[in-house]
């Protein structure tokens, strides 16, 4: 069973004695492995419904808004 093999994978020594950097160059791999399957994480409907509001809204008013770069500038919870 995969669950358990996690289980066995997560009390690893090998795992524990890796190096930060070597940890790090794992979590890259698991995350890039991950983000190549973009639809292994299901969205519940309500998450779905208010992305595809949010898009339509785009869509329609597609000069409203901020650009990716000028929200990234702007303090958070402003």
């Amino acid at each position: 069973m995969r669950l358990a093999f996690v289980h066995e994978l997560r009390h690893c020594s090998a795992l524990r004695d890796l190096s930060f950097s070597e940890k790090l160059i794992l979590v890259e791999d698991l995350w890039d492995d991950l983000a190549s399957q973009p639809n292994g994480i299901p969205l519940s409907s309500a998450v779905k419904h208010e992305l595809d509001r949010r898009y339509a809204d785009y869509l329609a008013n597609p000069a409203e808004g901020s650009s990716w770069e000028d929200a990234k500038r702007r303090p958070a919870g402003v």
